[in-house]
């Protein structure tokens, strides 16, 4: 019989062997129960304690908002000692008589009277005869010759001019005593004709303060010489306005 195989039912040698198999177990059950209770009971790991503190920190109040600068005043200037007065002006002490003399009446320049004949930039004293002077050569040449001092000559048009008359080096024309007296100063405005050598042939007064002084610088301007205006390059006679001011020292 095999070990494993159990005996059939009925048989006596069975019922011994099923009741020492249980006896075995039985002691084995028994005997690890023992063990098993006698065994130290486990010890479980000591747990370690973490401590928790919890510190309440104020929070700080949050800083005021800035305060605006006041504005940095300047310095206030020092009072200024004056050392001395400043005189007075002794044209504001003598006040000039009021002008009531009106200006001169302006006309207009009448054009020179036609004369037929030569210019006088056109003469020359080495010839063997004699020629009429005159401003122009359209017409008839007259019988008796007129003076050459007396002949005007014709001015040209101020826009078909390449230069206009200029002043041959400084101007200075005395004050009268009478306006330097009174108090009197302004600008003399004059017609200046300039014929094509230079020369001033007419002065006429076109305004000015009065007081002598338009008349003084008429008769200063006729001396005056000046360089000839220029068309296409050949001198020309020309009219011209010129102003001169007179100025309290």
């Amino acid at each position: 019989m095999n070990a494993g195989v159990l005996p059939a039912p009925g048989s006596s040698r069975g019922v011994r062997q099923i009741a020492l198999f249980l006896g075995i177990s039985l002691a084995v059950h028994a005997a690890l129960l023992l063990w098993l209770s006698r065994m130290p009971a486990p010890v479980p790991p000591e747990r370690r304690v973490t401590e928790l503190i919890v510190v309440e920190v104020d929070r700080p109040a949050p800083p005021p908002p800035p305060q605006a600068k006041p504005e940095a005043r300047p310095p206030e200037p020092r009072p200024v000692r004056k050392l001395f007065e400043p005189k007075l002006d002794p044209r504001k002490l003598f006040q000039p008589p009021p002008n009531d003399t009106p200006p001169p009446e302006t006309k207009p320049t009448d054009p020179p009277p036609v004369v037929v004949g030569l210019t006088m930039r056109s003469t020359t004293t080495a010839g063997t005869f004699d020629a009429p002077v005159g401003n122009t050569l359209a017409g008839k040449t007259p019988d008796k010759a007129a003076d050459p001092a007396n002949v005007r000559p014709s001015p040209v048009p101020l826009y078909e001019l390449d230069s206009q008359p200029t002043v041959i080096g400084e101007v200075r024309i005395p004050y009268p005593e009478d306006a330097r007296s009174r108090g009197i100063e302004g600008t003399v405005v004059l017609s200046v004709l300039v014929d094509e050598t230079g020369r001033v042939r007419l002065v006429k007064i076109i305004s000015g303060p009065g007081g002598g002084l338009d008349q003084a610088a008429a008769k200063a301007v006729e001396r005056v010489r000046f360089r000839p205006a220029l068309r296409k390059g050949q001198p020309v006679a020309a009219q011209i306005t010129y102003r001169y001011t007179f100025l309290l020292d």
